[in-house]
């Protein structure tokens, strides 16, 4: 039996109940005003008020986690960062360690067993009337998980991606995983027009992150990378690398890096939950180098895939 914080779902009987409905295997959870016990249904069953808050005022945050063969990776952290999010922006969800089982069930009701997928969990602050004011405290806020199956990255981590670099002109809170991203749509999409992969973020003349990425730069053998603080999203993978660097006896510096010394780096890359560590090459149309994945980077990539296979 699985508390969901409003009522209690019972996932076994859920998968017995649903699995002749859809062919699909497309199956997703959702909680709100319209399903306020929380159900697990085939995603077109599925129902989003248009007076939910996230659609008004994208007033809401989300979280992405991944499995290995299966395995959820870095789970706690991932929910603890959730977690933070929703404490930020004042979105009370109960029972937030339910949302690992939920996730659990999904690969079996999807049959994905065994895959390497990613989930999508995103909550708003629920239905209510357009006003900037807060509903009330009995308003449910709207949970939703999705399952997706993960392409590989396999190109871009062998080859490396073109950047460009664009102004920050987000929010001043990046460290809250928030559902409105149209800053970064937008840098992505002109990035796609200028030939390029990824749009690197510039604030104050210091290269911040990518638009679904944290930025690294290897110097001399160094590798630096933007401090946390409120201009950058605390990657789950950004940690996992930070710490592959102390195993394999890297340095690193947590230090901005300047737009206009761009050019004195050997090496570039991002990482982020689905691309894992992928080299940048060009930025601007400009070779880093000699517009190959670097040594280093090449290193922190074994690296990881040992710490991956490590299990």
């Amino acid at each position: 039996m699985l508390r969901t914080g409003v009522s209690t779902v019972d996932l076994g009987k859920v998968r017995n109940k649903l699995l002749p409905m859809s062919n699909s295997q497309d199956f997703c959870f959702i909680r709100s005003m319209d399903f306020p016990d929380g159900e697990i249904l085939p995603r077109s069953q599925i129902r989003i008020s248009p007076d939910d808050r996230g659609f008004y005022f994208a007033d809401g945050v989300y979280e992405v986690m991944r499995t290995y063969s299966g395995k959820i990776f870095r789970q706690s952290e991932h929910l603890k960062r959730f977690e933070k999010s929703l404490s930020a922006v004042r979105i009370n969800v109960p029972d937030i360690e339910r949302i690992g089982p939920i996730c659990e069930e999904f690969l079996h009701l999807n049959n994905l067993q065994g895959k390497d997928v990613f989930f999508y969990i995103q909550a708003t602050r629920g239905v209510w009337q357009r006003s900037l004011v807060f509903p009330p405290a009995g308003v449910i806020p709207t949970l939703y998980i999705s399952v997706t199956e993960i392409v590989a990255p396999v190109a871009e981590q062998e080859n490396g991606i073109r950047a460009i670099t664009v102004e920050d002109i987000r929010w001043q809170r990046c460290d809250i995983k928030a559902i409105g991203l149209l800053p970064s749509v937008l840098a992505r999409n002109q990035a796609t027009e200028a030939g390029a992969e990824e749009a690197i973020f510039v604030r104050n003349g210091l290269l911040t992150e990518g638009t679904h990425t944290n930025l690294f730069a290897v110097k001399d053998g160094v590798v630096f990378t933007h401090p946390l603080n409120n201009y950058i999203l605390p990657g789950i993978t950004r940690t996992v690398v930070l710490e592959l660097c102390n195993f394999i006896g890297l340095e690193v510096n947590e230090e901005a890096i300047e737009l206009g010394r761009l050019g004195e780096f050997d090496e570039l890359f991002v990482t982020s939950t689905t691309y894992e560590v992928v080299p940048v090459v060009v930025v601007n149309g400009q070779k880093i180098r000699d517009g190959k994945p670097g040594e280093i980077t090449r290193r922190l990539q074994g690296a990881f895939r040992d710490y991956i296979a490590r299990g």
